[in-house]
Order: C-alpha cells, then structure tokens, then sequence
C-alpha cells in the first residue's frame, strides 16, 4: 500500500470515528449509559460512557480495507483484529454490567491463548549492551503479563478528560513516524489508522468530556499498543524495537505500575476503580482535567522525542536513553509530593 492511500484511510478512519462517537452518545443517553459520580470520581456531572467503541469500530472498517490491498494477510492481521475486538467487546460489557473477577480473568487467557495461536507472542527482546534475551518456555506467560498487563495499565489511566486519548495519539503518530522510517508497512498503517480514530473521537471527550471512551475503548488501545510491541520486533527486517512502545507508553505504565504495587500489599482489590494515580492525586490538588492531560502530553512530546534518539543511538547511548526515561514521570511524583505537602503543612 502506498503512503497517500493510508493516509487517506487514516483520514477515514477520523470521520467515521467523529460521527460514530456522536451515534454512541445518543445512544447512551437514549439506554441510560452513563457514568454517575461518586466518591471515587474524577467528574461531577453524569456523563455516557462508551464512546471508545467508535473508535474501535472505525479501526476494524478500515483495517478490514487496509486487507483487501494485501496480496495476503498475515496471522498477524487477523490475529490483531480478532483479539482486539475481543478485549474491546469484554470491556464494553464491563461497562454495561460490571463483569466480575473471574469471567474477565478467563476472558484474558482466551485472548491471551489466542493472540498466541495467531503469532501475536513475546519470545524475545533485545535491550542495548544486554543483547537478546531469550524466553523459552516461559513465553506464553510473559505475553499474558505483557497484553493483559498493558491493556489494564492503560485503562486505570482513562480517568479524566483527554488523558488516554491524547496517550494514545501521540504513541500512534510517533510510532507511524518510526515505522515508516524503518520501513514497517504493517505497524505504519495500524498507527496511521489508531492516530485518525483517536483523532475523530477527542472533540467528543476534550477539553471538556461529553462522552467517556469507557472500557471498551480503552481495552482496545492497551491491547493493540502492547500487540504492536510484539509485532513491531519480530521478523528479520523492518524491525521497531520492543522497547519502542515501551518508552512511549512509559507515563501510564509507571503510574499505573507504581499504584497498583503500592495497593496490593494493603489487601485492596486491584481491580476496585480508586484514586490513587498521580493524575488524581493532582485532580485533589485542584488541577483542572485540561491542565493535567496537557502536562502529560507534554511530557509524553518528550519521550516521543527520546525514541528517535534511541533509534540513532549506539548501545551505551541507547541504554543511557532507556533509563531516562524514568525522568518524566519522576518529574510528576516529585511535583504531586511537593504539592501535597504544601497543601497539608
């Protein structure tokens, strides 16, 4: 496929994603979809939620076109397609009815098993000066913690306007970027695809949210963020480093990471809805919902900015980069902290 006609469909991917988000909202309104505040929200007003699913459905129409100019697809291409609709569909349900614990773990491992079966598996990575590191059998068990992991991680972070989706656009445009320069038709035209969905859906939910993506969305940007980590690095040629998507994730993988670490040995419920992150934490503080998500894209600018470094660098250079790219978020702990204990004397 040539450059202008995935552009052209990532550009149709934003129009169906726009107008699809305005049916998901009335729709919401019409079946009473819509997400009450409590104790433990970051919002005051009833708003509907679901409106991810647009975007997830304007990925798989396109996506489904982007097929029909293969020669073949690969296991790959369906492997995304079919998973991704999998978790994103598992999510929307949690939205509607609160699944609980144990069909969404079952669900997990299905995806997981099957993301498997269609070659969608961490075997390797390789990390600078470290070289490459090798698996084996406990394969299957690294790619659950990996998709499952990213896919949770980066829905904890869906908890106040325009944060995820603004994530998720500039990890989709900086990853089409290197993709094209490296070459990598298949993760250049997913990228370009998210990039344009995630673009029609932000006027629906920033500066001010008028729908939430909700579960459904949210799943589905995880699991195909940590799906095109996998797919990026395999094969011989045109190959994106895993820690890549790693990097350009990092913020939400940190925060969510931390939080969730710091919770478990207090016995909480890691899947209970909380308001521990440092994004709420900064909501407390009196930070508005549009302050807060521009001060994470910003920082997110900025480890999009040290993925090209690391892509020109030697190993030790490279290795230097990757370690950097803590510092953002160790930028946010610091700030919360500061605040917090100006706030209580």
């Amino acid at each position: 496929m040539g450059l202008i006609l995935i552009i052209i469909l990532g550009i149709l991917a934003l129009i169906l994603s726009y107008f699809g988000t305005q049916s998901i909202k009335r729709w919401a309104l019409n079946r009473g979809v819509i997400d009450v505040p409590n104790q433990r929200s970051s919002h005051q007003d009833p708003t509907p939620r679901g409106g991810g699913m647009a975007i997830v459905v304007s990925f798989i129409i396109i996506f489904l076109i982007v097929g029909l100019f293969q020669s073949s697809t690969s296991n790959l291409y369906w492997g995304l397609i079919i998973n991704g609709l999998a978790i994103s569909i598992l999510g929307f349900l949690d939205d509607l009815y609160t699944l609980p614990r144990t069909p969404r773990i079952i669900a997990w491992i299905v995806i997981t098993v099957g993301s498997i079966i269609f070659g969608i598996e961490l075997t390797t990575i390789t990390l600078p000066i470290l070289g490459v590191i090798q698996f084996g059998f406990l394969s299957p068990l690294v790619t659950f913690l990996w998709l499952i992991g990213v896919t949770n991680l980066f829905n904890f972070m869906d908890g106040i306007d325009g944060l995820a989706g603004f994530e998720a656009l500039i990890g989709a445009g900086f990853l089409a970027g290197i993709a094209f320069y490296t070459g990598n038709t298949l993760v250049f035209s997913i990228s370009v695809i998210i990039f344009g969905a995630v673009l029609g859906f932000l006027p629906h939910n920033f500066p001010t949210a008028k729908i939430f993506m909700g579960d459904g969305g949210s799943n589905f940007l995880g699991y195909v963020f940590a799906a095109l980590a996998i797919i990026g690095s395999q094969g011989d040629q045109s190959q994106i480093p895993f820690i890549i998507p790693v990097i350009l994730l990092s913020l939400f993988l940190w925060d969510g990471g931390t939080t969730l670490i710091k919770r478990l040995p207090k016995g909480r419920d890691w899947l209970e809805p909380h308001r521990d992150h440092y994004y709420q934490r900064l909501t407390n503080l009196g930070y508005s919902h549009t302050k807060i998500t521009i001060f994470y894209s910003a920082l997110n600018l900025l480890l999009g900015i040290l993925t090209i470094l690391y892509l020109q660098a030697d190993d030790l250079i490279a290795l230097t980069v990757a370690v950097s790219t803590v510092i953002p978020f160790l930028i946010i702990v610091v700030m919360t902290l500061t605040l917090e204990k100006r706030k209580h004397g």
